[in-house]
């Protein structure tokens, strides 16, 4: 078939330089893959093409299989020897570098998290390669939520990338392809909309019949079929992707009569559909029984042939062999681990865990504990906490106290990471109490390091330095690297209330702990730590540092929990220096997360942001992190929140509530010196009467405070210190304005106004609606039609947030429709 209304994007691809990533996006059936493959035909570049297949739980990096066949050298040596992931990235962009080369990954929207760490470790690379990325996928299928929304996001604003939407045919294409012996082209387009599979269906059934679907149009070609070809079909339809040629179950002419009549592809060595969406048609067509046959019959072979276990447990499962599931799922599972997969590893265990029955309590125990921990790796904290119980009692029965021990030990750290901050407590405490009644061991070893990781989250200082330190030799006695790197680590975090400078080495020491021991996560939580913990003693150059190198470190390897807890921590850092755009953008990037400590943090520097801009909704987000706050009952969480919640009430001419007392007590009597002095400053002490254990800005006069406040990088908190003084109030003015920090702003004037001071006007760019900068972006946006999503790829923000801002404008305008407020906002621009 000629494909009509594409050559614009052909072309385009053509004139493509190397070094770009092209995105094309359309609807099932909609020609992304027919695109794509004219514009590879006949290139003289080396064509690499990997696919993401329809599996429930996909092979990871499945489509880096594919090219790694396709390729030589390092590329197929490191997938055959299964190297560490990064080893296996950094062959395919060196791959892409050697010569001239096009890469396409297909079907992205299945894609592994492996994958997509792939095509944004690539992405991010590929400017300085003689490759082209071309990366298709389903855009109706990738919502808000979606895996792949994180590197479109992230892509968003990089205009090197070349997008191509692909639109349904035109009425006149579909009469053009129809000719004048076809079916009725107006019924037909109106029935397919336009699809282009649905169209060559259609077109190749021999009646043209037009029917409601595409599956019907599909069966309806199969129905023509000899008998021999139809059971050919059927062989290859349990294969999701491709189906290895010697492993069809039918007569090399059978499948050759199907490929003749158009309903099959042979590709090399593999067969495969025209379309996924056919190979689904005629799979739900199969009969229940002859179904389970074929998947018994493909599980068989591919066994034989030494597949990938992702593939051999997704047929164990639909042949419903338990034994084959279990050995399976296993193996899936610890493969998806090894490259950092952890959503498909945590998936493949529960995959195991279903068809468990029967199996003995000790290999229970051991998937429940296997799973729980994948969970934890891969942010379903909920999860990880219920199997984790689950195991815990299996080992009770079991006897084995010394496996009970060590599990309600990381058990505390699952709970914590929901928030559950009192019953971590209470689970760490058995775990210790019960481990120090047995032999010393790994079980004791444990519950001494995660004791010692909640008292430093906690900020009981002495506690977790001594905890910690014992815990420490405990580890290094019986050899247990990944708990002597934990133990450092909550020794050095909480280091750095007391001595930094021994804070830093302590941490390091736990950062190369972690890496001997090869445990990902502990050196993602080293790299965290040492940036959180500096950015909360305001030592800005060594937090950032560090999170942006957990954030790297965690996206390559899929740890989602902690990345996402060091990009809010990003945030608070950018927001605590004045740059606001930038600290939002982090906290966007958080995004949709079971990890509570991250939801506090962002939801903190979010309502802080809003209230220190005077932009709608700082006391709702501010109370949501509130209620999370004080579910934890840690002083690290309630903190910056209480001291958020009282500037808004400053800012709006209230007492602060209850809640800031509470925690500045707290912080008195756990003797955390930023914490006093940063809650002790909105009770309004006399002069004098500041605590002796406040940081040392709270303690300075006002000049004395703004300079050190603007040697750590704080613009904000040096306004605020200048605005203590009355001789320095025009300056704390321009800080404040300069911020765009309009509440203070005007907090500055009017206490200006009434000591006879004369005030500027304010900016005549100000916006006549009281729109803030931010919603004046938006607004553009409105005018040139774009909806909340492409607002929020535009300005690289969540769709939720586009989605208030554009409520807030309608609101402050007066108006009801978005066409309204784009009329008004042209409206506007004249005048």
């Amino acid at each position: 078939m000629p494909l009509l209304e594409r050559e614009p994007w052909l072309d385009a691809l053509r004139r493509c330089p190397a070094g770009r990533v092209v995105l094309v996006s359309g609807e099932a059936g909609i020609g992304k893959t027919a695109l794509v493959r004219a514009f590879c035909d006949g290139l003289p570049r080396l064509v690499l093409w990997g696919s993401c297949d329809a599996l429930r739980t996909p092979q990871p990096l499945g489509p880096l299989h594919d090219i790694a066949r396709q390729a030589t050298g390092e590329l197929a040596a490191a997938m055959a020897a299964e190297s560490p992931r990064h080893a296996m990235f950094n062959a395919f962009l060196d791959q892409l570098t050697a010569r001239e080369a096009v890469a396409v990954v297909e079907d992205a929207h299945w894609a592994d998290e492996a994958t997509l760490d792939l095509l944004m470790f690539t992405a991010r690379r590929i400017s300085s390669t003689r490759g082209l990325l071309v990366i298709t996928y389903r855009d109706d299928e990738v919502g808000s939520d979606h895996p792949l929304r994180a590197v479109l996001g992230a892509l968003a604003t990089d205009r090197s990338v070349l997008r191509i939407r692909l639109s349904p045919l035109s009425a006149a294409s579909v009469a053009t392809l129809v000719g004048t012996d076809g079916p009725d082209a107006a019924e037909l387009h109106a029935r397919a909309g336009g699809n282009p599979f649905f169209v060559t269906e259609v077109l190749a059934d021999p009646d043209h019949r037009v029917p409601e679907t595409v599956r019907d149009a599909v069966l309806a070609r199969a129905a023509g079929l000899r008998p021999a070809e139809r059971d050919a079909l059927d062989s290859v339809a349990v294969f999701p992707g491709y189906a290895p040629a010697p492993l069809v179950q039918a007569p090399r002419k059978a499948v050759d009569g199907c490929v003749d009549a158009g309903m099959l592809i042979r590709d090399g060595t593999r067969i495969l559909f025209r379309h996924e969406l056919a190979r689904l048609a005629i799979e739900e067509g199969i009969a229940s029984a002859r179904k389970t046959e074929l998947h018994e019959r493909a599980l068989a072979d591919l066994t034989q042939w030494g597949s990938d276990p992702a593939r051999l447990v997704y047929h164990a499962e639909e042949a419903g062999d338990a034994a084959a599931v279990l050995v399976h799922a296993g193996a899936a599972a610890r493969r998806a681990s090894a490259v950092g997969a952890h959503r498909q590893a945590a998936d493949h265990y529960a995959q195991a865990l279903r068809f468990a029955d029967g199996i003995s309590a000790r290999r229970h125990a051991e998937l429940l504990e296997r799973h729980g921990e994948a969970c934890a790796h891969a942010g379903r904290s909920a999860a990880a906490v219920l199997s984790s119980r689950r195991a815990i009692e299996c080992w009770r029965e079991e006897g084995d106290q010394e496996r009970e021990a060590s599990l309600m030990a990381y058990c505390s750290y699952y709970l914590w990471n929901q928030g559950q901050n009192a019953e971590a407590h209470a689970m760490v405490r058995q775990a210790l109490a019960l481990a120090e009644r047995l032999p010393e061991g790994p079980g004791l070893v444990a519950a001494y390091t995660w004791s010692a990781y909640l008292l430093m989250l906690a900020r009981d200082i002495p506690g977790a330095v001594r905890t910690g330190s014992h815990a420490a030799v405990l580890a290094e006695r019986f050899g247990e690297q990944t708990l002597l790197a934990r133990a450092l680590n909550a020794v050095g975090s909480a280091q750095w209330s007391i001595e930094p400078d021994q804070a830093v080495r302590t941490m390091l020491r736990s950062l190369q702990a972690a890496r001997a021991a090869g445990d990902d996560s502990a050196v993602g939580s080293a790299m965290v730590n040492l940036g959180s913990a500096a950015g909360e003693v305001r030592r800005y150059d060594v937090a950032e540092h560090w999170l942006r190198e957990a954030m790297k470190w965690c996206s390559d390897r899929d740890l989602d929990d902690v990345r996402s807890y060091a990009t809010a921590w990003l945030a608070r850092c950018l927001f605590e220096r004045g740059q606001w755009s930038a600290a939002e953008a982090m906290v966007d990037q958080v995004g949709a997360t079971e990890c509570t400590p991250s939801r506090i943090v962002a939801l903190t520097v979010l309502g802080r942001l809003r209230t220190r801009q005077g932009e709608p909704g700082a006391a709702d987000i501010l109370d949501e992190a509130s209620s999370l706050a004080e579910g934890t009952g840690d002083l690290q969480r309630l903190w910056p929140v209480a001291a958020g919640r009282a500037e808004l009430a400053w800012l709006s001419g209230q007492q602060p509530d209850s809640g800031l007392s509470e925690n500045y007590e707290m912080a008195v009597r756990l003797g955390i010196g930023w914490a006093i002095g940063e809650l002790g400053q909105w009770l309004q002490p006399e002069p004098g009467e500041v605590h002796q254990a406040a940081a040392p800005p709270y303690r300075m006069n006002p000049v004395e405070a703004a300079r050190f406040w603007s040697e750590v990088g704080c613009p904000y908190e040096s306004a605020m210190a200048l605005a203590q003084s009355p001789d320095h109030l025009r300056e704390a003015l321009r800080g404040f304005e300069g911020l765009g920090a309009r509440p203070a702003a005007d907090q500055v004037a009017r206490r200006m106004r009434d000591l006879g001071m004369r005030t500027p006007r304010r900016s005549t760019l100000a916006h006549p609606n009281g729109l803030t900068a931010r919603e004046a972006d938006v607004l553009a946006l409105l005018r040139d039609g774009l909806r909340n999503s492409e607002i929020a790829d535009r300005l690289r923000i969540s769709e939720k947030t586009a989605g208030h801002h554009v409520s807030s404008i309608l609101a402050k305008l007066g108006v009801r429709t978005r066409q309204e407020a784009a009329r008004h906002g042209e409206i506007a621009e004249r005048t």
